[in-house]
């Protein structure tokens, strides 16, 4: 959720798994040498990376099943597309979401539950056991975790020791690295969200995290505090006061497109990017950075709440329930997902990570720098004492749209922050009444 969303429609036909990944999943459509086409939406992905996915994900089975037929298009605003195609009956066999459609989809009975191939593939031993969760209804499993990802902070490291600076890693840290940068005519933190108001989940989530605490926003998400808790409220004072003080683009995010905002960093022209570990492991081809660039916590903003990432499933996976061909379907998630040399060596070349456990001894011995850096520091992320939960990954469907609709208001100053916290309880309010369970 992280990313500019669009649709890529898969032509598929499928046989069996090989039996060294996954043994055999009956499949009886493809017995036969009858052509099949199965449509997969996903998510905007650059050129290099769709590539990657032919190379990794698709050939693999074109060789395997001649066949096969594989068509990859894109098209704007997915997430809103696939809920009108789904509405309709006209949705792609498999499409990407945020784990936040899950409840929607599964209690609407548009998704398939896989938790028969969860316990036939011992998903839990082979994946992530928080992002499966973040997958669920009701307990059982209605999604495939693609990808994790954490939120954090890139930096170019270049530009601090010109600067004089260091990484920041408390508030007192941060405000002066923004404020010098603003007296050299640098940006402080390059962010933009023009048409793409999911975008800004980073900014709030940042502020969540390293200000109210991954304790505090969970209490919030079980009902246990509201948005009227000091801790809450703050982080979305503060995040308003560094708003105003221009150091977040000069208060023209709004006005810009988050492509915009990241050539702004990758020229030189900004000091921080507020993404996270999708940016230069995924959306940039290795190598295009000239400068020597890091990635680390967002900035404790609070005296007792320690700097901090987040962590998240970066999409998911959901098979239509009107499908001809969930076999086929799973098959070919799993046959990818559970290779994990194939998995590691695409991560390598620019994939987002995958939600498999992947060791060291996984991945090819020869990487490009960047991969190794990124990788090393998601890692670091996912494994630290205290982590946040992304708001693309835990926070209910009808709180996090009205947050990120209306956060503009707040930067813009057409609607009071009292009034935004009311309208933002009330939606989390009918979550929880809708059977709504945080998953971190």
């Amino acid at each position: 959720m992280r990313k500019i969303k669009k649709i890529v429609s898969v032509a598929l036909s499928l046989s069996m798994l090989s039996s060294m990944v996954l043994g055999a999943i009956p499949v009886n459509a493809a017995e036969t040498d009858e052509e099949i086409t199965i449509t997969l939406s996903w998510t905007n992905i650059p050129a290099h990376k769709q590539e990657i996915w032919q190379k990794y994900v698709f050939d693999p089975f074109k060789e395997k099943h001649p066949n096969v037929t594989i068509d990859f298009q894109c098209i704007p605003d997915q997430e809103q597309t696939t809920r009108v195609q789904l509405a309709a009956g006209a949705a792609a066999d498999m499409f990407s979401m945020d784990c936040t459609d899950v409840f929607d989809f599964a209690s609407s009975g548009f998704i398939v539950n896989l938790q028969e191939y969860r316990e036939k593939y011992n998903l839990d031993e082979e994946m992530y056991d928080w992002a499966l969760k973040a997958c669920e209804y009701n307990g059982e499993l209605y999604a495939l975790p693609h990808s994790v990802e954490t939120s954090d902070m890139t930096y170019n490291n270049d530009l601090l020791k010109e600067l004089g600076l260091e990484v920041p890693q408390t508030r007192e840290e941060f405000e002066k690295a923004c404020e010098t940068a603003l007296e050299q005519d640098i940006i402080p933190i390059a962010w933009g969200y023009s048409g793409v108001p999911v975008l800004v989940a980073w900014f709030y989530g940042h502020y969540l995290t390293t200000y109210a605490g991954p304790e505090n926003v969970k209490k919030l998400l079980n009902g246990e505090i509201t948005f009227e808790d000091e801790n809450i409220r703050g982080a979305f004072e503060t995040m308003k006061a560094d708003w105003d003080a221009g150091y977040i683009n000069d208060k023209k995010s709004g006005a810009i497109s988050n492509d915009e905002a990241r050539s702004l960093f990758m020229n030189g022209k900004a000091l921080f990017n507020m993404e996270g570990s999708w940016y230069p492991m995924a959306d940039v081809e290795v190598g295009t950075w000239k400068f020597d660039w890091g990635q680390a916590k967002w900035p404790s903003m609070r005296d007792g709440v320690p700097a901090a990432g987040d962590i998240s499933v970066g999409e998911c996976v959901g098979i239509n329930s009107k499908t001809e061909y969930p076999e086929l379907c799973m098959e070919l998630l799993l046959d990818f997902y559970l290779n994990r040399e194939r998995a590691a060596a695409a991560s390598a070349e620019g994939f987002s990570t995958p939600a498999a456990k992947l060791s060291a001894e996984d991945y090819p011995e020869e990487m490009h720098e960047d991969s190794v850096k990124a990788i090393a520091f998601e890692k670091e992320i996912m494994s630290a004492d205290i982590v946040g939960y992304a708001p693309w990954g835990f926070f209910p469907s009808k709180m996090k749209v009205y947050i990120d609709d209306n956060l503009d208001k707040i930067l813009y100053d057409q609607i009071t922050l009292d009034e935004f916290l009311k309208e933002a309880q009330e939606r989390l309010e009918q979550d929880l009444a809708d059977g709504y369970q945080f998953a971190g």
